[in-house]
């Protein structure tokens, strides 16, 4: 008896709050992550009770409303809230009192009540939701193209959502559209721009791209420029067109007639075309004339097999032709042939072309040969090169210049710039940080540049330690340089007279 005496107030006093504060009869567990929209359920018997008004509380309720009130309704709108993010998203007119919040971080979590006020006495309905927001992955970044080129393009984006953590880096996979993504070359960075290097001119490519922190890594980026397949997450970009790298193929040319001969040529390898192949330049002149003329006819390209025919030619004579294909951004080096000679006077073949010719009186159309470059020192951090001049042709040099470069940075992005005279043969450069540099030189004169000599490649330690190697370019097996290496050439070539002289000079 005194033990069931004991149990009753304390049954009393559980009913005495239940009335006072309302009772709580439903009980939920929400998880979220960070930056996402979460709804907290709440609902009650609207055909019984009609509209009701009703409030949601952080953390507990009291008998005469909510406490640390987030939100709260008169059963058809909204009448006060303590941010933005807290909304009512159900159908009210259904009974439907569930909040919903925008946006949330790790500091929403907690315990939140909804409180329906129930007509009558101390029989107010609360629904009591446990929301924990955790960290999430971060948003995938939206890319975009902001600089493009032949052989280089960069890409950038603004640091996306976060995720709840901070983003420790970006991971970026490109390749060419062509290929899978399986092959693609991923490059990692903590920066919000990124350039990509040596690529390929007029070549098409996809890009992706990775927020990380510390739970994981996003999905793919989100491109501005989608290619037209389904691909929403790849940013798709296409390099700018440059000359061509390869000369036209299978040159042949045919004598026709006394003063006519054909010329028929296949288009540059494809991955050398470097765009659409727009013309051809086709350059002829009479090799054993005493003035060099160069004649230029422009051929339209029309597919996978070119032809044409040189007129108004003298008889027998021996002709040299040149061919260069060409794209919207210049001229490809020229595709030769064997000397051909126009037919004698007892043969009369005739044919006509369409193409129009026109006469140039310029000695020639070819720039002259690279130079070619050695490393003659290195020391506290300067290097000192030397050069050799190549054919000149028939125009004289009027000057080199050279660019050097880090060693992975692209020939594009060259800023440094030298310009030397056609007397100079030597130069010194200065300032350079421990680090693996590229240097080439050009040659001009009044018909053009010549192409890239061979690359220097100096790699400078602490200390001025240094380490060199050269790329082929047209190099010369001995380049002369001090007055003692003139000497021995010049005894060389002596030695090589008498022994080969019917003449005993030597002896005399």
């Amino acid at each position: 008896m005194n033990r069931s005496g004991r149990e009753f107030p304390a049954f009393y006093c559980l009913l005495l709050l239940c009335l006072l504060k309302g009772c709580t009869c439903q009980y939920y567990t929400t998880t979220t992550t960070v930056g996402s929209d979460v709804s907290l359920t709440c609902t009650y018997a609207i055909w019984k009770y009609d509209r009701l008004p009703f409030c949601w509380a952080r953390g507990s309720t009291s008998a005469f409303g909510c406490n640390n009130e987030v939100l709260k309704s008169d059963g058809t709108s909204v009448k006060s809230r303590l941010s933005w993010r807290y909304d009512l998203r159900g159908n009210l007119g259904n009974g439907d009192a569930s909040l919903t919040i925008t946006q949330v971080q790790e500091a929403d979590s907690g315990k939140y009540i909804c409180r329906v006020e129930i007509p009558g006495w101390f029989n107010d309905q609360e629904v009591e939701t446990t929301l924990n927001v955790v960290p999430g992955r971060p948003s995938p970044p939206q890319v975009e193209l902001r600089e493009l080129k032949q052989r280089a393009a960069t890409v950038g984006w603004s640091p996306p959502f976060d995720g709840g953590r901070y983003i420790s880096s970006y991971l970026i996979d490109f390749k060419r559209s062509d290929a899978s993504w399986n092959v693609a070359v991923r490059t990692q960075d903590i920066k919000t721009q990124v350039t990509l290097v040596d690529l390929r001119p007029a070549t098409t490519y996809n890009l992706r791209a990775f927020a990380v922190n510390s739970v994981g890594t996003s999905d793919a980026s989100m491109g501005t420029e989608p290619t037209p397949l389904d691909a929403s997450n790849v940013l798709a970009f296409t390099t700018q067109e440059a000359a061509p790298e390869g000369p036209p193929l299978d040159m042949r040319l045919q004598a026709v007639s006394t003063q006519s001969i054909r010329v028929t040529w296949k288009p540059p390898q494809v991955e050398l075309r470097n765009g659409v192949l727009r013309s051809y330049t086709v350059s002829y002149r009479d090799y054993d004339a005493l003035v060099q003329k160069w004649w230029h006819l422009t051929k339209m390209a029309t597919g996978d097999q070119e032809s044409i025919l040189l007129t108004d030619l003298q008889p027998s004579t021996r002709y040299d032709v040149l061919i260069q294909a060409r794209t919207n951004a210049g001229e490809g080096p020229a595709a030769t042939a064997p000397l051909c000679s126009t037919l004698g006077e007892a043969t009369t073949t005739t044919s006509t072309t369409a193409t129009t010719r026109t006469k140039h009186t310029s000695l020639s159309v070819v720039p002259p040969d690279p130079p070619v470059i050695g490393l003659q020192e290195v020391t506290n951090y300067t290097i000192s090169i030397f050069w050799t001049p190549g054919f000149e042709g028939n125009s004289p040099i009027s000057g080199f210049y050279l660019e050097y470069k880090a060693q992975n940075a692209s020939w594009d992005y060259t800023e440094t710039v030298i310009d030397f005279d056609a007397n100079e043969t030597e130069a010194t450069l200065v300032e350079f940080k421990p680090s693996t540099y590229n240097i080439r030189m050009f040659a001009k004169n009044s018909l053009g540049t010549s192409n890239a000599s061979n690359v220097l490649t100096v790699t400078i330690e602490e200390g001025g330690v240094h380490f060199s190697s050269s790329s082929p370019g047209c190099v010369s097996l001995y380049a002369p340089k001090t007055p003692w290496d003139l000497m021995l050439i010049f005894l060389g070539y002596l030695w090589f007279f008498c022994q080969t002289s019917e003449f005993n000079l030597c002896l005399a």
